[in-house]
């Protein structure tokens, strides 16, 4: 895990139950390998033979959570770059320790199977390099906006004749990248944040259409298509507005905390994801309450304050500071309350949303 605040996975299995059903005993990552000792264990030139394996992986569904950070370190971490404060210990290598790169006999694969594999991705970029885009680094667009829900479907990979891990794992990157880059460019924006609540609804709309195709000489059919379709745009249609609306209170509730409530901020939200409603009476009661003594302290308590040092030109100074701080805590407090008690609601409406959200905080001891 690689975060900020609290940890979170930046890989783990996507558990939904209606879309890949699943056996609990089953890995996240499930290896078989079956390898032969080499005719010759010693080859003409002298060197040992590695033995010959054929490998077959398989990965169950992916939920993954990553951010501009995390991608960055991990780059520079097998790039092999080190940022100037870190250590790299105080140890003398001994050049008799060396091992010369010949010397190593890495796994020799007659053939290596990857079958395919779901990825359900959320991404959050920092910032956009501007230099780097105006040099011809058109990646840098994906660090416009965050992605949600961006699910990417990894094609079936068979590689033939490879030497070690490390040509595996490149070859396969490499025809990953290639089949999502020609197949599947378009999720980056449809599930970009702009876009990604018309995309989202679309699809209900989509269901909506069946309505209109009247099966011949079957009513009960139609009156299928009526009920289904309707039903699915409906429900999207909800559920879509609920998740805006939490998203936008939290927005403000963010914005008006940093800029006007500094000094005290409002509660930070309980570690344990709300599983309805009822679970999120207590943090929202205590912003609600936050926001009211904030406004009081600034209102009420201040000026009185003034009013006995100054006399009423005090007060009357002090009153005028405090009604803006005391008309936005409310509005902050009131805008957290709401943003979790919504949260709620669609956790209880989408159970597996809640699930994905509680396997991707890191349990602490």
């Amino acid at each position: 895990a690689i975060s900020n605040d609290d940890p979170i996975k930046l890989m783990g299995e996507w558990v939904n139950e209606l879309e890949h059903p699943r056996d609990d005993s089953d890995g996240m990552i499930m290896l078989q390998i079956v390898t032969q000792h080499p005719t010759l264990r010693v080859s003409a030139d002298g060197k040992l033979m590695s033995d010959e394996s054929r490998a077959t992986l398989e990965l169950l569904p992916l939920r993954c959570y990553l951010n501009q950070k995390a991608l960055r370190f991990i780059r520079n971490f097998f790039a092999g770059n080190i940022g100037p404060d870190e250590d790299i210990g105080d140890g003398v290598i001994d050049d008799n320790d060396e091992i010369d790169d010949d010397e190593l006999i890495n796994i020799f694969f007659n053939t290596f199977k990857v079958r395919p594999c779901k990825l359900k991705v959320d991404y959050l970029p920092e910032k956009m390099d501007m230099e780097s885009l105006r040099d011809g680094n058109y990646t840098e667009i994906l660090n416009l906006c965050p992605l949600e829900d961006m699910i990417i479907n990894l094609a079936a990979v068979e590689n033939h004749d490879l030497c070690g891990w490390g040509s595996v794992f490149s070859e396969l990157a490499g025809k990953w990248l290639e089949d999502i880059c020609s197949t599947q460019a378009h999720k980056f924006f449809t599930r970009a944040a702009p876009v990604q609540l018309l995309s989202t609804l679309g699809d209900g709309v989509a269901d909506l259409a069946l309505v209109i195709i009247v099966p011949e000489d079957n009513a009960s059919a139609y009156l299928k298509n009526v009920v289904g379709g309707t039903t699915s745009f409906a429900s999207k249609v909800a559920i879509e507005a609920i998740s805006t609306s939490a998203k936008l209170t939290k927005f403000a509730a963010n914005q008006l905390t940093t800029k006007a409530l500094a000094t005290s901020p409002l509660p930070s939200r309980p570690r344990n994801v709300p599983r309805n409603a009822g679970d999120t009476a207590g943090h929202a009661y205590k912003s609600l309450v936050r926001g009211l003594r904030e406004a009081n302290h600034n209102i009420c308590v201040i000026p009185y304050r003034e009013y006995q040092q100054s006399g009423a030109s005090g007060a009357a100074r002090g009153a005028i500071r405090g009604i803006p701080l005391g008309v936005v805590a409310p509005i902050a407090g009131a805008s957290e309350a709401l943003s979790y008690t919504l949260l709620g609601i669609r956790n209880q409406l989408r159970p597996d949303k809640r699930k994905e959200e509680e396997n991707a905080y890191v349990a602490k001891d």
